[in-house]
């Protein structure tokens, strides 16, 4: 208890407090019961998106994935604190009584214990450490430091009065303020990272099946970071809803930002109607809310628009140039 309590007098001494929004940290635990070719247990850490820490039973030592500290003895005590974290999160997987309650009525085979565990920052005001256990691919249990819920399948995985409370004073005591210190120094470390903002490019894309004549209007944002974004289509100023809606996932780019989007698909009656839709986008790296209207009739795409325009420059540009040389070597032959 000592130790731990030198470490957090020491992260609290050596973190910037960052006011950025809200941000996260995550640890992905595994454990396998049963002989595959994977390490029997593995932890990956994440700093909203961005990987910064990892262990694994083979190598037996907390990995850091984030670009080298210049200073190496601070890095030392974030380590310090990973490395206890790791080890409260295997010691309460891997207890024996744990895994009997657990798997009791399974013999042999190979079984997964997955648990997710981490806090959040929202502009300074910490979150509570928040966890949940994963057997086979089935939730078992949720606990957030106020409240524990544990499945109906696993009854004997409830806590009794006093475990319940000295379990819930270590999460106070030791984890949260953990958690919360090496969230604060990898958004100060990985600040030019996690804190960016990249403005989303939003296009409206139409296109037309000439077999039914349905028309399909989607509403692309790419190139956004943050990852959260607000992207909803509007009937003459009015919210679409969802289940009128394909709605994308929020999908990663090649470059480190995101894309989504949302397509709605119009009959050639309601394409009769001449509703006025919009795209409208609300993200941190847009000052105000971003809006791109579409009525039926108007013709190409505005991405396709925008590419005819880029072409016509790139030829008027590439016309000019011949002719300009054309002339200079008229002239030069003339002198």
């Amino acid at each position: 208890m000592e130790r731990i309590t030198a470490l957090l007098f020491l992260l609290q001494a050596t973190v910037t407090v960052v006011n950025t929004g809200s941000h996260s940290i995550w640890a992905f635990a595994t454990l396998i019961y049963g002989q595959t070719q994977f390490p029997e247990f593995s932890v990956s850490v994440f700093v909203d998106d961005l990987q910064v820490l990892y262990y694994d039973s083979n190598i037996k030592k907390i990995i850091s994935r984030s670009r080298p500290s210049s200073t190496k003895g601070v890095e030392d005590i974030m380590l310090l604190g990973a490395n206890i974290a790791v080890e409260g999160i295997y010691n309460y997987m891997k207890h024996p009584s744990h895994h009997v309650r657990l798997f009791a009525n399974h013999t042999g085979g190979v079984h997964v214990h997955q648990r997710l565990n981490g806090c959040v920052l929202d502009n300074d005001k910490p979150s509570p450490v928040m966890l949940w256990d994963v057997y086979d691919g089935t939730e078992a249990v949720h606990f957030d430091m106020h409240d524990r819920t544990v499945n109906p399948l696993w009854p004997q995985l409830k806590w009794t009065t006093n475990e319940a409370e000295i379990i819930r004073m270590q999460f106070i005591d030791i984890y949260q303020p953990i958690c919360i210190q090496i969230l604060k120094y990898y958004l100060e470390k990985e600040k030019n990272i996690v804190l960016r903002k990249e403005r989303p490019r939003v296009r409206l894309i139409q296109k037309t099946c000439r077999e039914t004549g349905v028309v399909k209007v989607s509403c692309l944002a790419t190139g956004f970071y943050p990852r959260h974004i607000n992207l909803t289509m509007l009937r003459d100023d009015r919210p679409i809803p969802d289940e009128e809606l394909i709605l994308g996932e929020v999908l990663p780019n090649g470059d480190g930002t995101y894309q989504t989007r949302r397509t709605l698909s119009i009959s050639s009656e309601i394409e009769r109607e001449k509703h006025r839709y919009t795209c409208s986008v609300t993200h941190l790296a847009l000052d105000n809310k971003l809006d791109i209207n579409w009525e039926p009739g108007e013709g190409a795409n505005v991405a396709v628009i925008s590419s005819v325009v880029v072409v016509l420059v790139l030829v008027l540009v590439l016309i000019f140039a011949i002719l300009a040389f054309i002339v200079y070597k008229k002239r030069r032959r003339g002198i």
